[in-house]
Order: C-alpha cells, then sequence, then structure tokens
C-alpha cells in the first residue's frame, strides 16, 4: 500500500513538468518578464511571437497626473483561447523591470485591475489589431522614460509558448503647468463593485472651480451632476463595464481625465468562518480515528490459536463419556454371524432370551 502511494506521487510530480505550455495562462498580477519562463517551461523552449506590438500615448503627460493608454497587439495567431498575456515594462533586461521602478502607476489596467501583466481573451489574429486601454499616473519627476510591451501566447497548434517584446518607446513626463485644473495627485478611483450597487465619488481636485461627469455606457454619454464634489453611478443589473470621465474648469486650460473604468461583477460566495473551521475539525478527527482503527488491527493471518487449541485439548481429555463394551464373549465364541460390535450392543439381550427360554 505504502509503495503504491509512493509511486502514484512521483508520477503526479513527474508529469506536472511535461508540457511546455500553460493552456490556461496565469492569472492577472504585477509581474517581471521573467515569468517567460516560469509560466512556461525554460526559455529555451519558447517560440518568438509574430506580434506587431504598439503603445499609444496622449500629446502632453504631465509630471504625476493620470493619462489614458493605449496598447496595439495585431498579426498574431494564437492558441484556441484566444488569449495574450500583455506585460507592461520598463526595459527589456527582466530584471527590475516593473514600471513602479521608474514612477509609473497602473491605475487601471485593460481588466479593471491595478496589473502590469494582464490577460486579454479577444479576436486576435494575422487580419486583425485588438486594442487595450491601460489608465496610468505619470512620474513625479519630469523627464525623458522608456516603456515596452511584451506578450506571451500559445500556439495555433498547440504545445510550444510564444513569446516577444516590442522596441522600447520613447515618453517624454513635461511639468505641470501652474493653475492647471487638475485631479489630486493622491486621487485614486474604484475599479470595481458588484451587480446591484450604486457607487459614490468624492472628486478631489486642485485649482479647479467646476467639474462635470460624462458616463459612457455602451455608445451612449450622459452627464452626471457633480454636487459638493461627490456624484452616483447607478446600480448595474448585468456584468459589464461603465466608464467615466471628468472635465474640469478653472484659471489654467480646461483639462479632461482619462477614462475610468467601472466593473460590475456577481458577489462571490459567503463562507461562514466558524462552520468552516468546524468542519476542518471534524475532518480531522474523522482522518485521526480511521488512522487509529487500522493501526490497531492485527491481521487475521498472524492471529494466535495457541490458547484456543490447548482449550480444545483440555475439553477432548476431559470427555467421560463411558465406553460401550458389551458382556463378556461366551467360551463358545460368537453366535454365527455375529461381530464384535453387534455383540458389544446387543450380546445381553441375546443372553437374556436364551435364559427366558427363547432362542
Amino acid at each position: 500500500m505504502r509503495f503504491n502511494l509512493i509511486l502514484v506521487t512521483i508520477i503526479l510530480i513527474c508529469s506536472s513538468t511535461i508540457s511546455t505550455a500553460n493552456p490556461g495562462g496565469k492569472e492577472d498580477d504585477v509581474r517581471s518578464r521573467d515569468c517567460a519562463g516560469s509560466c512556461h517551461s525554460s526559455p529555451s523552449t519558447n517560440g518568438q511571437s509574430t506580434a506587431d506590438l504598439q503603445l499609444l500615448f496622449p500629446d502632453k503627460i504631465y509630471a504625476g497626473l493620470l493619462f489614458d493608454m493605449m496598447s496595439s497587439v495585431s498579426n498574431v495567431d494564437v492558441s484556441s483561447n484566444n488569449m495574450v498575456g500583455h506585460n507592461l515594462l520598463v526595459n527589456a533586461e527582466g530584471a527590475k523591470d516593473i514600471p513602479s521602478n521608474d514612477g509609473w502607476e497602473i491605475v487601471t489596467d485593460p481588466n479593471g485591475g491595478t496589473n502590469n501583466f494582464v490577460q486579454v481573451v479577444d479576436s486576435f489574429s494575422t487580419f486583425n489589431t485588438v486594442n487595450s486601454t491601460w489608465t496610468l499616473r505619470a512620474p513625479s519627476t519630469a523627464g525623458m522614460y522608456e516603456l515596452y510591451l511584451a506578450v506571451q501566447h500559445g500556439s495555433p497548434q498547440g504545445g510550444i509558448a510564444m513569446t516577444g517584446i516590442s522596441t522600447p518607446f520613447e515618453v517624454e513626463v513635461l511639468e505641470v503647468p501652474e493653475n492647471l485644473p487638475r485631479l489630486a495627485p493622491d486621487w485614486q478611483p474604484q475599479n470595481s463593485r458588484l451587480i446591484g450597487e450604486s457607487t459614490t465619488f468624492s472628486l478631489e481636485t486642485l485649482f479647479t472651480d467646476s467639474a462635470t461627469v460624462e458616463l459612457k455606457n455602451g455608445g451612449e454619454i450622459t452627464t452626471l451632476e457633480v454636487v459638493d464634489g461627490e456624484f452616483t453611478i447607478p446600480a448595474s443589473v448585468n456584468e459589464g463595464v461603465v466608464e467615466w470621465r471628468v472635465i474640469m474648469e478653472g484659471e489654467g486650460p480646461v483639462q479632461t481625465s482619462p477614462w475610468f473604468r467601472l466593473t460590475s461583477t456577481v458577489p462571490g460566495w459567503e463562507v461562514d468562518e466558524f462552520s468552516l473551521y468546524a468542519q476542518g475539525f471534524g475532518l480531522m478527527l474523522l482522518f485521526l480515528g480511521l488512522v487509529l482503527s487500522f493501526r490497531n488491527t492485527t491481521p487475521r493471518e498472524n492471529k494466535d490459536y495457541t490458547h484456543e487449541i490447548q482449550n480444545l485439548q483440555a475439553i477432548v481429555a476431559t470427555d467421560t463419556t463411558p465406553e460401550i463394551t458389551g458382556p463378556p464373549i461366551p467360551e463358545s465364541g460368537l453366535p454365527e454371524g455375529w461381530t464384535e460390535e453387534q455383540w458389544a450392543y446387543y450380546g445381553q439381550e441375546h443372553l437374556d432370551s436364551i435364559q427366558g427360554g427363547v432362542e
């Protein structure tokens, strides 16, 4: 039994390294590009992606302020799950390449999170271009910076992990003009909510006399009232994403914020922690009881029958059942045709019949 368990464990461990690619991909996360090796086996087993990669920026990016950036992936055939991992980086060396190392902050990634690695499922092909939107906060120090876009995806035939990285994109970050209406540097938008919940935002602005919020849901744009710096986005009845932005007016030039994305999701499972712990404790006791019961069970073939044999011998030795011997055999011998056994049982009856005058 132990040998079988060890054999099964070894097979499971070995089988986990057979595949060179992860068909389901990896979850969105803050991740360096060296994930190409850890997520898809050894980098030597990877193929070179044919994808054309682009990053598109607004005309002006100000230090410490928010802006929208678009990533573009085209000219690539992928596996049947239509998934491509997007990795936003600050160098191509695979070390210290996370955007935060250069002061960039990812406020909203294409999937509504705050990660530099996201998995995008879309209609990727050699005949189609897929664009994804990122909302970033620029570094607080003006200057020239570089950003890269790396991708990871499967091949149409399967079994091979394809990787690629763009050439560097030069990004100029400008000093913020004096009195420019803008959102406060430490203000953060909410990215997600549950279906059926309305969402109230409190805006924090600088050098802003008035603000207007535009809400985009599908192709329709509506204006929301801002009262005392607050506005409310109505509850959603379905899963999906709505986008909104702020138009700010003041002494300086009118400024428009990036489109912020608010994702509505289905509530997850609610777990009663006490019940969970109680069930775990009960399972532990059950397992312990099973282990002890197996340890205390003696195999049938190893049982000692010495005591039972001795008792049986004693019973046989003390058996006092009288032995039937019958009367003595006459000097003339047994009657004709009789056996000693017949004489033992019926001899006395024969003698009594002779004495009674009956032959």
